[in-house]
């Protein structure tokens, strides 16, 4: 299973595609003596949004035990448009089959934070 629709998908830093289920690490900030903080999302799944429920958006969960769609915070949409996402690296799924997805092609890999 990848996660895409079509040709609708988002990318880790490493080209692998993000697919429902997946646990990503999140660059946050660099904090102080240059420590970095990180943040972890799951996707959870797609999200038909307009007046017909028909543009597809990536829904990804905070980890914070809201249930469902009620809590103000409990999600945000990120538009499935084929590009890298600089900042998140998934570190698990649940398959296991995140290391075999096929990735883009060979590109550089930037540190977090900008750096």
């Amino acid at each position: 299973m990848t996660g895409s629709i079509g040709n609708l998908c988002l990318h880790d830093r490493r080209g692998i595609p993000i697919a429902p289920g997946d646990v990503l690490k999140v660059f946050h900030f660099i904090g102080a003596r240059r420590k970095r903080h990180y943040m972890y999302k799951q996707c959870l799944g797609f999200k038909g949004i307009g007046p017909n429920h028909d543009v597809p958006y990536m829904k990804f969960g905070h980890l914070n035990l809201v249930a469902g769609d009620e809590g103000r915070d409990s999600y945000y949409l990120e538009r499935p448009d084929g590009r890298v996402l600089p900042d998140y690296e998934i570190v698990q799924s649940i398959l296991c089959d995140h290391e075999d997805r096929p990735r883009l092609a060979s590109q550089p890999v930037p540190e977090h934070g900008g750096e």
